[in-house]
């Protein structure tokens, strides 16, 4: 039994130390309660401000960027400059929804809740094509819910 017990006391010190000093851990820690409509209302003037010709967000580094997820999409699509830091504000429209970014050796994964928005903090240093799928089962075209995110030089 002490052999368990010291076994267990081991590997959770193990793991604290290793989160806290070699763990790039990307979790959200700012949030803050809202409804889809005013969520709808910030992403349609975050929109207006930075739509390009080609229909993409072009997103200006420094600036925060705002995403909405709904069945069966996400809106709007989103073009950021590589090797830049952004803030990415995300929430639901109707139910719950996954979001899980791949690409560049990024393992993204989170849950977007109606009346919540979040930030994710997204660093990309490679250019290219990033494929956000959601990962929260949300209705029969579930499979079928995906969206992108554009990182230029």
């Amino acid at each position: 039994m002490w052999l368990v017990a010291v076994s267990v006391v081991a590997m959770t010190a193990f793991t604290i130390a290793w989160v806290a000093g070699f763990g790039d851990q990307n979790v959200p820690d700012n949030t803050y309660r809202t409804t889809p409509a005013a969520f709808q209302q910030q992403v349609d003037e975050f929109t207006q401000k930075y739509l390009g010709d080609d229909g993409k967000v072009h997103v200006p580094p420094g600036e925060d960027a705002y995403l909405m997820a709904q069945r069966y999409g996400f809106t709007p699509e989103l073009v950021l400059e590589a090797g830049n830091e952004y803030t990415i504000w995300m929430s639901s429209r109707d139910v719950l929804h996954g979001f899980s970014l791949i690409g560049d050796n990024l393992n993204l994964n989170l849950e977007i809740v109606p009346e919540h928005a979040l930030a994710l903090t997204l660093k990309a240093e490679k250019a290219g094509t990033y494929l956000v799928i959601c990962n929260e089962y949300c209705g029969l075209q579930h499979h079928l819910m995906r969206g992108h995110i554009i990182v230029e030089e």
